[in-house]
């Protein structure tokens, strides 16, 4: 008979990382205060953070060390692994020497290290143990084996397998862990065939620490389609892969799969090991600390909020919502992710739900209202005076699709019952309650699915709002909760560390000392009545406009709308699908008239112009157009928005010349200005005098350019739009840098991480196709030339980009 080998803690999803140092405890008579060490090994750095073990509170400041990551192709993002371990190193001697500095009248003891990793970052080993790939590891981000999902859906249909994929319907994301082995096998055999071992991140950099090479169960079962339960059991003659996929592995033609990952596998928080004599001399810490199991970095954040018992929901909010509800069941069904059976920890199964659109409507409405300017608060204040139900007004939050309960692509959002009487209030609340009656269905589905809520605990922009907190209780019916510490993921090591270290008896206890709510909002009896009788409104509502939008979009010729001009679509923040702009960089010169006419006719609203003036490009193949070809152009397109890339010498001459000309937006380079002594107050300076000659301003940055570079310059708001050149600057038909991805990230990160976001619009410009318009599609407008203008009908290629920005779902 099988064993079950019982686990002793439990981890999460980037790279988190606790240790705990141990100091002559014979030089004081005063108790060591016992310490945990925190490293989060995410995209674009290795963070290290000490905690205290016993409360959980920050010790020291924390230490980051960045990596570069690398492009080579489009869709690609790579990493070298040696950046990992030099990183760690740096970052776990910083923390450390931090601590000790604020802590020089205190004696301290570091007992445990654990590590959280991004995950589906994977890394292929050869026999003795050494990177392949030149070192190069596939991150988590990349995108290039998204037709081997395709091929996975199609050759293992109904393969048990694959229901934790909306129960077997799809999709599988690119992302996920064997979709990127089978494209190494498929091509890179030379690869393959050296490689012993395929593993991640998370695995990697265990053995690093300890010598000990093993897979975590929480990976494995929410990305690596294990049974993460069966996982644990002692291998057998009958049974020796238990929990594997052995069936996918061999419909897929890679049965050696199963001998190539981690044949030893540990839950989060179990013991990986000690660490080795070469990393303690790496990290400067004794040898032989023990190295709790980690896990992926958003999962281990779920135990940081202390989400870790059946019925508590994880609800992450943003520009849209995220469920992740734990439960003692491993059912799936259609609309749902998972649930994953032994994740986030042994005897627990999560699922996940999700909606489309949230936060990004509310800031959608804040344009569309005339408000931009107009702090939420002030806004929300005016809602908290309208009674519930908005006096016969309601709304559709689905305006980019639907996920869960039902997940329709074409489903699009409504406000039904308008009148003369409503006012701003009115539609602001509406939305708001749209949002909350979405986050209801989620619950229910999940629910349906075998996954029942009592309690919600929250994350992210809407903990900003009471209205919105106390919205979403009395709507669900749930008490809704916001914990003190917003670092889930550090904090979620630092409890699993607490816990393999023996200062916390078991995870539950950590939770309970170490996780600490803010504040706890209980539903009022007498909204959720009222909201009940609502609820069956907007449901009915959902299903009453499903067959008039699928209609709808049948009338416009696809499964979206094909056009640019939709109502609207101006206002839109990080939703999809984007605006194409064409690029009259790549069209036909010598009939530059007819080229602008077949965009317009297309249905384009915006143009790029590339203006180049030979010079700020030291090349005389780098010259393009000037103020009399704007000129031209604008006779061409009378209503098409021209945004005008300015990639010259001394912009600021151009503004006034380029404004008499037609021009709507002047976006100036970045790298134009930086020989200024102070390049912040020049641009300041020019984005003015923008401004003030009546254009929106925006600035463009190379592809080698940090976006943060900018960000003093986006806090004057002065700024419209912010081009990320995906391609270098000059000629056209290069191919995309995915550079350009982190960068959009970092920017709705920054746009959207206040109280009063900013409103600068994200452009993303070169090497745009349909296979780079998917990873850009939460940029706000495409730029697109090569791609549009090898079309003989623009309409066509508009469409497709269009149609892989939808398509192209990532879960």
């Amino acid at each position: 008979m099988s064993t079950f080998i019982r686990p002793v803690t439990i981890v999460l999803l980037q790279l988190c990382l606790v240790v705990a140092v141990v100091t002559d405890s014979t030089a004081s008579a005063t108790p060591l205060r016992k310490v945990v060490i925190g490293v989060d090994g995410g995209t674009e750095s290795i963070r290290a953070c000490c905690f205290d073990a016993e409360t959980g509170d920050v010790l020291g400041k924390p230490c980051a060390s960045p990596y570069t990551t690398f492009h080579p192709q489009p869709s690609w993002a790579e990493q070298d692994t040696q950046d990992w371990w030099d990183g760690m190193g740096k970052a776990v001697r910083g923390a450390v020497a931090s601590l000790k500095e604020t802590s020089s009248n205190e004696d301290f003891a570091i007992l445990s290290i654990c590590v959280d990793t991004t995950c589906c970052t994977v890394v292929a080993l050869d026999k003795n143990k050494q990177p392949l790939r030149d070192n190069r590891c596939i991150l988590w981000m990349d995108a290039r084996s998204a037709p081997q999902t395709k091929e996975i859906m199609e050759t293992c249909r109904g393969d048990p397998a694959l229901n934790v994929n909306c129960g077997g319907e799809g999709p599988i994301s690119a992302e996920w862990f064997i979709p990127k082995a089978l494209w190494i096998r498929e091509n890179e055999p030379h690869v393959w065939d050296r490689a012993e071992t395929i593993c991640e991140y998370q695995d990697y950099i265990n053995y690093k620490l300890t010598g000990e090479l093993c897979a975590c169960t929480c990976n494995a079962a929410t990305r690596w389609h294990w049974d993460g339960e069966a996982a644990l059991y002692e291998s057998s003659p009958d049974q020796p892969y238990p929990g594997r996929p052995l069936s996918l592995y061999r419909k897929l033609g890679i049965p050696e799969l199963a001998k190539m990952v981690p044949q030893k596998v540990v839950p989060m928080g179990g013991l990986v090991g000690h660490l080795s004599n070469e990393a303690s001399e790496h990290l400067n810490l004794p040898s032989g600390i023990p190295v709790a199991q980690g896990g992926p970095d958003a999962f281990v954040g779920m135990i940081g909020l202390g989400c870790i018992h059946p019925g508590q929901l994880c609800l992450i909010t943003g520009s849209s919502h995220l469920h992740c509800v734990v439960s003692s069941l491993p059912s799936n069904a259609p609309g749902i992710w998972g649930a994953y059976k032994g994740a986030p920890l042994p005897g627990l199964s999560f699922a996940e739900g999700g909606q489309s659109s949230t936060g990004s409507i509310i800031r959608w409405a804040r344009n569309i209202l005339g408000q931009s300017d107009l702090e939420y608060k002030y806004l929300d204040a005016e809602a908290d005076q309208i009674s519930p139900g908005c006096d016969g007004l309601i709304a559709l939050e689905t305006f980019q699709g639907s996920r869960t309960p039902v997940t329709d692509p074409l489903a699009r959002g409504a406000l039904v019952g308008l009148t003369l009487s409503h006012t701003r209030a009115h539609i602001w609340r509406a939305l708001m309650e749209a949002v909350a009656f979405g986050t209801r269905g989620c619950l229910e589905g999940l629910q349906m699915a075998g996954h029942p809520c009592d309690e919600i605990i929250i994350a992210g922009g809407a903990t900003r709002s009471s209205t919105w907190l106390q919205m979403h209780a009395d709507v669900t019916g749930k008490p809704v909760v916001v914990c003190e510490f917003s670092d889930a993921p550090l904090l979620g090591c630092a409890i699993l560390a607490s816990v393999n270290a023996g200062v916390q008896s078991s995870i539950e206890d950590a939770v309970q000392r170490m996780v600490r709510q803010a504040k706890r909002i209980e539903p009022s009896q007498e909204a959720v009545k009222t909201y009940d009788e609502l609820y069956k409104v907007y449901s009915a509502l959902s299903e009453a406009t499903r067959p008039v939008v699928h209609a709808i979009a049948s009338i416009r010729g696809g499964k979206i709308p094909t056009s640019n001009e939709e109502p609207g679509i101006e206002a839109r923040k990080n939703s999809s699908p984007p605006i194409i702009s064409p690029s009259l960089l790549a069209c036909d010169w010598s009939k530059i008239g007819e080229e602008v006419r077949r965009c317009m006719d297309a249905g384009a609203a915006r143009l790029h112009v590339d203006i180049f003036d030979g010079v700020f490009l030291d090349s005389p193949l780098a010259l393009t157009f000037g103020p009399q070809m704007v000129a031209a152009i604008r006779r061409c397109s009378q209503e098409a928005i021209l945004d005008l890339h300015m990639c010259v010498e001394r912009p600021a001459r151009y503004i006034g010349p380029m404004k008499e000309a037609g021009g709507t937006t002047f976006i100036f380079q970045w790298e134009s200005v930086l020989r200024e002594d102070d390049p912040i107050k020049e641009a300041l300076l020019i984005a003015a005098s923008v401004r003030d000659h009546g254009m929106e301003c925006g600035i463009s940055i190379n592809p080698s350019t940090m976006v943060e570079d900018i960000f003093p310059l986006l806090n004057s708001g002065l700024v419209a739009i912010v081009d990320v050149l995906s391609v270098e600057p000059g000629f056209g038909g290069q191919s995309f840098q995915d550079v350009a991805v982190e960068k959009i990230e970092k920017l709705l990160r920054f746009r959207e991480g206040r109280d009063n976001p900013l409103e600068f619009k994200i452009l993303v410009d070169g090497g745009i196709n349909t296979e780079t318009a998917g990873l850009s599609k939460k940029a706000d407008i495409l730029v697109a030339g090569t791609y549009l203008f090898q079309h003989n009908s623009m309409s066509d290629g508009i469409k497709e980009l269009l149609s892989s920005c939808i398509d192209d779902t990532e879960v």
